[in-house]
């Protein structure tokens, strides 16, 4: 019997194991000559003969053909949505919705992206990122070879002119007022802050950035400390009382506290 009527060459290949097979009529019988062409059926293709039919592989589809539906909430429109306004129900709609895993990973890293943009500013980012990199004062030299570069100055002669003393290396005697929760002087960044006065009282006020390279000292009202550090620029400093106290910041490196 040959083989089925409608059957193509790239179709799962058929096999008896147990009968002879013609070579050029592609059909099997029992006899020793082919029912169809009758020429004598060459050993190689005869029962237990014949190498096994290796079966092809069918690939494998990337999708079930089916048409998929999305619900309204599970569509980039309203995902996107949720993401601005409740980013919290904007990552549960994202995690559970039925779109590919890349399509969802893609999203989130661009939609992270956006709303750190949207929170800190481009200055606030580039200013993080490059806080993890650099300190604002010189940690290459030793305590004695600090100490040693500063040049000794007056509360008042560092509040007047400290546009003169940016980045240079100076020491002052300060009084500690309270600490401040946060400064714009870099929009943002992750030192503590303390607002500081003269020790001899007078009205004017110097921001401390703490930037110590030794030990980490808790500073409270009241504080007399000698201070060994590096000049910044003018800025303004906020408490939890949201008082606005505004004067030159000094980056401090090393601090003793006043016999």
């Amino acid at each position: 019997m040959g083989r089925m009527l409608g059957s193509f060459a790239d179709d799962e290949e058929l096999d008896r194991p147990d009968l002879n097979k013609c070579p050029d009529c592609d059909c099997f019988f029992a006899s020793d000559a082919c029912p169809l062409c009758k020429k004598i059926c060459p050993e190689e293709m005869r029962a237990g003969n014949r190498k096994p039919v290796k079966h092809k592989k069918r690939k494998k589809r990337s999708g079930t053909g089916r048409v998929q539906f999305i619900s309204w909430y599970h569509r980039w429109w309203f995902i996107l949505l949720m993401f601005w306004f409740m980013p919290i129900v904007g990552i549960v709609l994202l995690v559970s919705s039925p779109h590919e895993k890349w399509k969802k990973w893609t999203a989130a890293g661009v939609l992270a992206v956006l709303y750190l943009i949207s929170w800190l500013g481009i200055g606030g980012i580039i200013s993080a990122f490059t806080n993890l990199f650099d300190r604002p004062v010189d940690t290459s030299l030793s305590y004695e070879e600090y100490v040693a570069e500063c040049d000794e100055l007056t509360a008042e002669q560092y509040y007047r002119s400290y546009a003169e003393y940016e980045d240079d290396f100076v020491t002052l005697e300060l009084k500690v007022f309270k600490k401040a929760m946060f400064t714009d002087i870099s929009g943002y960044d992750e030192y503590t802050y303390y607002v500081c006065t003269p020790v001899d009282g007078g009205d004017y006020y110097i921001i401390l950035r703490d930037c110590l390279i030794r030990e980490e000292q808790v500073l409270i009202p009241g504080d007399v400390v000698t201070v060994y550090g590096q000049g910044d620029i003018y800025c303004k400093a906020f408490d939890t009382d949201q008082g606005i106290y505004q004067g030159p910041c000094l980056n401090m490196a090393y601090m003793e506290f006043a016999e």
